[in-house]
């Protein structure tokens, strides 16, 4: 039933993303990577392990006999990899269909952001990450309330709970500062404003008698998405930076060599004339990306940029 539900879901998400124009495979990438440690589980794809869950009072005392800067690394590294961690897969399924739908909609929302600065070719990955950093946040919140505020630090807990209530609400206060308004009905009875509807449905859980520690977890998720909505401007923009900043690292790691000599074919001229032509390159700009090179056919030397030139 769990499975049916969340490919229903899934399948009215993705329809929707196309209908709209784009394809989700942010959304998709960060399903797969929420999921991964159920795929370990039955096929060993995985050459590492990822902690099963965050137990805050433990997690606490093994990092408190570390320096600062290791105590803030394994810290982290519990609490972003505890979001890939289920106790079961029934457990994962259970979430997957609405974080798959939920992370869709931030994908269009990163998408619109990107494409007016680092471009929408990174647009998977940076939601991937957005979102994984979003799923860390939410439990480092959830082990820090569990064990200074509300004495449940014996209680262990992992899964992307808390990342689903905090994309729910992020989305839902975003709208709402948009100018959207409606309403959500739970049981036929239950009417709340839709803005407010992650609060209502973690009450009701209350009512029903779940686990103290989960529900800590679902209001960590909550309050994490109400600042995320209330900044979103300026995670948008330190969300298109660091994009910006681990292309422009990639690019230079990854970018072959150029220097006087090599040989090169031009692509992207604003001259069409010359795209597909042959030549060696004889100057390098040290201030630019400006390079000079003589072609084969004329032994003309033209000006292009590195990014017009296909090393041979």
């Amino acid at each position: 039933m769990f499975a049916l539900r969340a490919w229903e879901e899934g399948s009215r998400a993705w329809r929707r993303a196309s209908a709209n124009g784009f394809e989700p495979y942010g959304a998709l990438l960060t399903l797969a990577l929420v999921m991964m440690d159920r795929a370990n589980a039955h096929l060993g794809v995985i050459p590492w392990e990822t902690p099963e869950a965050v137990c805050p009072n433990a997690l606490f005392r093994r990092l408190g006999r570390r320096s600062t800067s290791a105590w803030a690394r394994d810290f982290a590294r519990t609490c972003l990899w505890a979001t890939c961690a289920h106790d079961s897969d029934m457990h994962a399924v259970y979430y997957a269909g609405s974080l798959f739908a939920k992370t869709m909609e931030t994908e269009r929302r990163i998408r619109a952001t990107l494409a007016r600065g680092a471009g929408e070719a990174a647009t998977a990955a940076a939601t991937a990450a957005f979102t994984l950093l979003l799923g860390a946040i939410t439990n480092a919140v959830a082990a820090i309330s569990a064990t200074y505020a509300f004495g449940l630090g014996d209680a262990c807990f992992n899964g992307c709970g808390g990342l689903v209530f905090a994309l729910k609400t992020y989305r839902a206060r975003a709208d709402y500062a948009a100018g959207a308004r409606g309403r959500v009905s739970f049981f036929g009875f239950i009417d709340v404003p839709a803005e407010m509807a992650s609060l209502a449905e973690i009450a009701i859980l209350f009512l029903l008698d779940s686990s103290p520690s989960a529900l800590n977890l679902y209001a960590s998720g909550a309050a994490v998405g109400f600042v995320l909505a209330a900044y979103e401007t300026r995670a948008m923009r330190c969300l298109d930076r660091a994009t910006r900043g681990v292309g422009a690292l990639l690019g230079f790691a990854l970018r072959p060599s150029i220097r006087a000599g090599t040989r090169v074919a031009l692509t992207n001229m604003r001259n069409g004339s010359l795209n597909g032509q042959w030549g060696t390159v004889t100057r390098c700009s040290t201030t630019s990306d400006e390079v000079s090179v003589s072609l084969d056919e004329n032994g003309s030397t033209i000006t292009a940029l590195r990014s017009n030139l296909i090393v041979v």
